[in-house]
């Protein structure tokens, strides 16, 4: 086992290790576990711990949140904003983001599936977040109502306008599995004739239109019909 690789792991990481971090150190899967049955190390979540040496800080926290996560996930919200120095505390619930589907909610931990450009992510002390802008932007979104509070917070802290006025796009958030994101809404308008709201060009608004022809009891074709679907896709 090499004592100073698992003890810099260690140092680097504000005391969080994961099982594999500890394999990769030479420790067999029964040293981990003694260590975990001798309560020197903790679980935070599911093959993550904190050493008996170091306290649970708010690094600790953040950093065992983003390696629960996995590869590819990357730091999130009042949480990125707060790891580039932009506010002054940290949430209580850390939010990353994963390009894959998102793992169930942690205590303290919230997952979201997303796609972040390359060029929107930078690694800052070993955590995969956000540049700048985008983290503020995002934090603020987070916020809520109290989105212009942090906005306030992040320009105290050095944050400059000019940076937020030359942020790229958020990145958006993946919808659920099986599911995709509409075109853009239809327009609705009256149709006097039917007295029911009636769909404007489909064509126009990304609106797939199916024949759908009935038949009778004998095969012969009775009417046909024109059905709207407005997520089109395969079935």
């Amino acid at each position: 086992m090499s004592v100073s690789t698992l003890v810099a792991v260690l140092d680097r990481q504000a005391g969080v290790v994961t099982r594999s971090q500890a394999l990769a150190a030479g420790l067999t899967p029964h040293d981990v576990d003694r260590l975990l049955a001798r309560r020197r190390w903790r679980p935070l979540h599911p093959r993550v711990y904190l050493a008996e040496d170091h306290p649970l800080s708010d690094e600790a926290r953040v950093r065992a949140a983003v390696l629960w996560a996995g590869d590819g996930a990357v730091l999130a919200g009042r949480a990125a904003a707060w790891w580039h120095g932009l506010v002054d505390r940290a949430p209580p619930t850390v939010v990353v983001t994963v390009p894959r589907r998102s793992p169930a909610a942690r205590p303290g931990v919230l997952a979201r599936r997303r796609l972040c450009a390359p060029g929107d992510v930078v690694t800052l002390r070993g955590l995969a977040v956000p540049v700048r802008p985008l983290a503020v932007v995002d934090a603020a979104v987070e916020a809520g109502a109290g989105g212009a509070g942090l906005l306030a917070q992040a320009l105290r802290c050095g944050f400059a306008p000019a940076e937020l006025r030359a942020a790229p796009p958020a990145p958006r958030d993946r919808p659920p599995p099986g599911c995709s994101w509409p075109r853009q809404p239809a327009p609705v308008t009256p149709d006097t004739r039917r007295g029911r709201p009636h769909l404007g060009n489909s064509a126009s608004v990304g609106i797939a239109t199916v024949n759908c022809e009935h038949r009778t009891h004998r095969g012969r074709p009775r009417r046909r019909a024109r059905r709207h679907h407005p997520f089109p896709g395969p079935r």
